[in-house]
């Protein structure tokens, strides 16, 4: 007779629980899998028992069957629970055991034994069963590397201010939001575009590169109430794993169930749950935000098919412009500009020049509105093969209204943006037989982005100084990058592994591919952008405003860009497809039951067979060829990883391993090659930072009338130069190596888990932006930098030696000096060049601890010490930027300095607690508090020191005497600038030296969210109600000096002093701080004191929301 007896996880052979087999599966794994042992009451192993794993909610059915050593695995099992897991064998007692829940992409240790216990002790074991599963999860042979899961009850309540997956990965340790107004995440201070976000395996990232927040939207791009469970990995060494340069943030949305489930839910938040700033300002970014939606789940075919659907949809109501004339009344008032101003050129456009459709003054709105779909089939096609098919679609309209205290933009000025992201994926999982299983994936993405003008009209960009350049000024017309802006990115994937279980060996090799077919088209001023400015004499004298100039047609400033000749809107673009292949293979061998050992290699290789237009000139120039892609650089990754368990009673394990990992870089910078060949388009620049200027009275001008028509601009006589981006030959996809040592300790208290984990990454190919077009040298500065200065002893304007004094042109103006004395001028500044550097590296040690849910609360806490340094940090989208926004002493030079992502310092911690007061209605408190280092900043000159037409140099810090200063400076004011210096820890630290990319930093930042829900009775039974209050930033709320993040804006520079030349006479800097004598100015004069500007509180795009408490309010009906 066979006797059913249920038993627990038994704590009585530690060791069999932790020698499991490792079940790895495909790379973003959207499922889970359970591994074990059966022995019997002596200790030996037995060998072919049935092993029936059943998923409850949903009746699906696994079966295996153990082999000699007693072992068996089921992989592609549904994440989450509860599972009951039963073993039979004829001749002994039938054991199960119940209420396993699986965590996603990990292996859950759940080893057996029959005919060791009678039924009364099977009982009494039943009360360690939930602290036993919790322990299963961590101590398992399949973990060897470093990650975090986040369950469905974590998600259910952890403090969610803005429903964002920013909430969810910042609960791994290692993983920083390092911009909250941007939402930039970055894991062991690597690059916020190296992490690879998926949603049921459908890639969640920005396709292209363009956003600093890696996703496709600015909002969330997926519902949070469809998420089952998150797993966030800062290094798994699993040879499936593709991209593993960041995080990988993998999530598994919820499946139907033989129960009809679903919920019904409105958030809301407006501008009084939001608190005031520092200066006790309301908050004006929007006035309210509503997010509604539903999801509903069940069975079509009991057993055996089933649904699960969700529709979402996110307003965020946000006022128009607050600019306007100081006359208007405008809450932003524009001084010095006045609306009869406003209406004269108004007036001219209409009357002169046809252009009616300028816009509003202020007004308008900037509504965001989101709509996220979800709908998802799984299907139980027999008890060894499974499927699943998930629609995922996102789409978002933000309009973009500008700005500023000098600079009234119309409506015409405005733009909106508009995305529309749609995802397919189908799964199969099967077990062919109880010795080999696959997982195949097959997935579609379009994605889709639009920008264009807000009120739809095309015309030129064009900007008026009424008066005076430097005062207030109006802008209308099409934004210069948004006159043709259009992406699509389509990508197909598929892969495929196969798992072979052979005794102490698990085998998997497999296969993956992806097809990204890119077109973007972005041509700046296409429709031409015009400057109107004042005239003046050879004394300086205005002759004539910029009003004048306008109605007249003669501006200052003019860019066009069209395409080349021969060729159409459409041949500008970056059009181009990529193909990756990537092949897989690797043992997983259960030495013993103590040790795991996982090696194999990866092979990822790039084909790319589009190319540029070939551009002799620059080849012959150069003496390279502009068409070099990535294609066919094949990248080889080896893996090796452990896991070693230790025979104490109380569980302990270490493990570890070596890698190397690839990340894609963001199609965008591959993208640059094919957008600035140098053969699709023709730029007309003049005016400052064009080829020559504008004004009529320099015989150099060749001036093409002013043109009201989008679509019939005039070439110019100036202009012409060609800007070429390329990739080094041989250049790689970014890749690191990753090495990583953790040891996890069972506590005697709680079921607590003490876990150490530390992480190196040591760059192999990083990226290295380089300007092949700077010439050579013309000398060296003072310091030894070398300088590209026609006048090398000048600064931006020419000195004249003899008294340190400007030289005055005949038009009453300083004459500039000339940059890149030596480049080639049929080229522009910005030949950009991407590189592969080796320099660069990373550390992360982590200590943390961790309660499981049980006894009604689970709590966590988090230090992490970290250090990480880059040559390039990437933080752009057009390589020009990428390169000019990178601090430097020399340009293009190969050295890594401080990262933009890497904090120091980060202590979490989070708890939450539930009780039922009421019956079966939970209350639930929950907090997570996040303490970390600010960002980094670099000391730089405020103006080009070295010629390269860049402001981005690095200054040198002077000790007294080290410098001069320009004439009329006064001793005061030199005396008040070394005693700053002195004042300043990181300047006095390095006087005498030149400053340190990010050597200096601003501070730190607390952050403490709380999340409080009570469940009330529903309308019918078993339904419930939920009323939820979420409170983002609450220290703020009680001190508004609390929860205030500091930051230097981007990218990142804090001027010392200007460059203003090098004193012959002596062979020194000479500085000015004095700004010409005024008694303040932004960067160095408060009051007629020198004071470098001081540390801001963060705003991005006029939005310091992440600066303030807020509330947001979230009513649930559950059924």
């Amino acid at each position: 007779m066979n006797n059913r007896i249920r038993v627990g996880v038994l704590p009585l052979a530690i060791a069999t629980l932790l020698a499991t087999v490792a079940v790895p599966a495909l790379a973003q794994d959207t499922s889970s899998s359970i591994s074990g042992r059966v022995l019997d009451a002596s200790g030996q192993p037995v060998a072919g028992a049935t092993v029936q794993i059943v998923h409850e909610p949903s009746g699906t059915t696994k079966i295996a069957t153990t082999g000699a050593d007693g072992r068996y695995a089921a992989q592609g099992l549904r994440v989450g629970g509860p599972f009951d897991v039963t073993v039979s064998k004829a001749g002994m007692p039938q054991v199960e055991q119940k209420n396993v829940y699986l965590q996603l992409a990990q292996d859950t240790a759940v080893n057996l034994t029959v005919g060791g216990a009678s039924t009364k002790e099977a009982k009494d074991l039943g009360a360690v069963t939930v602290s036993a599963t919790a322990l299963a999860q961590t101590f398992t042979a399949d973990n060897k590397g470093i990650s975090t899961n986040i369950s469905q009850r974590e998600l259910d309540a952890v403090p969610a201010p803005d429903r964002s997956i920013q909430n969810i990965v910042r609960m791994d340790p290692r993983v920083v939001i390092t911009d909250r107004e941007r939402g930039e995440i970055s894991a062991v201070g690597q690059n916020s575009r190296y992490n690879n976000i998926t949603v049921d395996s459908m890639s969640a990232n920005d396709p292209f590169g363009l956003n600093a927040n890696g996703l496709p939207t600015l909002g969330t791009p997926i519902s949070m109430d469809t998420i089952a469970e998150y797993n966030i990995s800062t290094v798994n060494y699993d040879v499936a794993i593709r991209r593993g340069l960041g995080a990988n943030v993998n999530a598994v949305t919820k499946s139907g169930t033989n129960q009809f489930h679903g919920s019904v839910y409105y958030s809301f938040q407006n501008d009084d749950m939001i608190g005031d700033n520092l200066q006790g300002a309301s908050y004006k970014g929007f006035s309210r935000q509503w997010t509604g939606g539903a999801t509903l789940g069940g069975p079509i075919i009991k057993d055996k098919l089933f649904f699960f659907a969700s529709l979402e949809k996110s307003t965020q109501i946000a006022a128009g412009s607050p600019y306007g004339p100081e006359d208007s009344g405008a809450g932003a008032p524009v001084i010095g500009l006045t609306s009869a101003q406003v209406d004269q050129i108004r007036d001219i456009a209409a009357q002169k020049y046809g252009m009616t459709n300028l816009g509003s003054v202020g007004g308008g709105n900037a509504n965001l509105l989101d709509k996220r779909y979800l709908a998802k089939l799984d299907w139980n096609i027999s008890n060894n093969h499974r499927a699943s098919f998930t629609y995922s679609e996102t789409k978002e309209t933000k309009p973009i209204i500008t700005g500023s205290p000098t600079n009234l933009r119309l409506s015409s000025a405005w733009y909106t943006t508009k995305v529309d992201n749609k995802s397919y994926a189908l799964h199969f999982y099967d077990d062919w037989s109880d010795m080999f299983s696959t997982d195949t994936t097959v997935s579609y993405r379009n994605f889709d982005q639009h920008r264009g003008p807000y009120n739809g009209v095309s015309m030129p960009d064009v900007t008026v100084y009424p008066v005076a350049y430097g005062g207030p000024n109006v802008e209308f017309g099409t934004e210069y990058s948004s006159q043709a802006n259009v992406l699509k990115v389509k990508t197909w994937n598929a892969a495929w592994a196969g798992t072979l279980f052979a005794g102490d060996h698990t085998i998997k090799g497999g296969i993956d591919f992806e097809r990204g077919e890119y077109y973007n088209l972005f041509l700046q001023n296409l429709f031409g952008s015009y400057v109107f400015e004042e005239t003046r004499d050879k004394s300086n004298k205005v002759v004539a405003t910029g009003l004048d100039n306008f109605l007249n047609g003669l501006y200052y400033q003019y860019r066009y860009n069209r395409p080349a000749d021969g060729l159409s809107l459409a041949d500008t673009a970056a059009a181009y497809n990529l193909n990756q292949w990537g092949v897989f293979l690797q043992d997983t061998w259960q030495v013993n039951n103590n040790l795991s050992v996982q090696y194999g290699v990866r092979v990822d290789i790039p084909l790319m067979t589009d190319r540029p237009l070939y551009n002799a000139k620059y080849a012959g120039v150069f003496g390279r060829s502009n068409q070099t892609t990535i294609n066919g650089n094949r990248v080889v990754q080896p893996r090796m990883s452990f896991n070693y368990a230790f025979d104490t009673g109380l569980m302990t394990q270490l493990r570890g391993g070596a890698g190397l990992f690839i990340s894609n870089p963001p199609g965008v910078w591959l993208g640059n090659i094919f957008s600035n060949s140098g053969m699709t388009q023709t730029q007309y620049n003049c005016g400052p930072g064009g080829a020559a200027p504008c004004r009529a009275e320099w015989p150099s001008a060749v001036l093409p009338p002013f043109s009201p028509d989008p679509g019939h601009q005039l070439d110019g006589g100036a202009g012409g130069q060609m800007t070429v981006n390329t990739v080094s030959p041989g250049f790689r996809i970014p890749s690191a190596w990753k090495f990583s040592l953790g040891f996890d300790k069972e506590l005697p208290w709680w079921g607590l888990i003490a876990t150490v984990d530390y992480q190196h990454i040591k760059q192999r190919d990083a990226i290295w932006f380089q300007n092949l077009n700077t010439g050579a040298p013309t000398g060296a500065l003072p310091d030894g930098r070398l300088t590209f200065y026609k006048d090398k002893n000048s600064g931006p304007l020419l000195l004249d030696q003899s008294a340190l004094g400007l030289v005055v042109g005949s038009n009453g103006k300083a004459l500039s000096n000339s940059t890149l004395a030596n480049s080639n001028r049929a080229f522009s500044s910005a030949n950009i060049n991407l590189a592969n550097s080796s320099k660069g590296k990373a550390d992360s040690l982590t200590l943390s601890l961790k309660k499981p849910f049980a006894d009604g609360w689970t709590a966590m806490t988090g230090l992490t010490w970290g250090r990480s340094t880059e040559v390039s940090p990437g933080t752009s989208s057009v390589a020009l930027s990428n390169y000019r926004y990178n601090y430097l002493t020399n340009p293009s030079e190969n050295v890594a300095s401080t990262s933009n992502y890497s904090i120091p310092w980060r202590f979490i911690a989070s708890l939450t607690w539930q009780h039922n007061f009421f019956g079966n209605y939970a209350t639930t408190a929950s907090a997570f508090f996040d303490s970390h280092s600010a960002s980094p900043y670099s000391w730089v000159f405020g103006n080009d020191a070295n010629g390269d037409s860049f402001t981005n140099d690095l200054a040198f810090i002077p000790r007294p005497g080290q410098v001069e200063f320009r004439p009329g400076t006064s001793q005061a004011l030199i005396d008040q600038f070394y005693s700053y210096i002195q004042g300043n820890e990181y300047l006095r630290d390095h006087a005498g030296d030149i400053a340190r990319r990010n050597g200096a930093r601003a501070g730190w930042i607390n952050q403490l969210d709380l999340s409080f829900s009570q469940e009330i009775p529903g309308i019918f039974a078993g339904n419930k109600g939920v009323v939820r209050l979420d409170i983002y930033n609450f220290g703020n709320l009680l001190n508004k000096h609390w929860g205030v993040e500091k930051r230097v804006g981007f990218p990142g520079g804090r001027a010392l002093a200007d460059f203003y030349g090098v004193d012959q006479a002596t062979g020194k800097y000479i500085y000015n701080i004095d700004c010409g004598g005024a008694k303040s100015c932004s960067n160095y004069i408060q009051n007629g004191h020198y004071s470098p500007q001081a540390i801001p509180v963060y705003i991005n795009n006029n939005d310091d929301l992440a600066q303030r408490w807020s509330v947001l309010l979230t009513l649930r009906y559950k059924f």
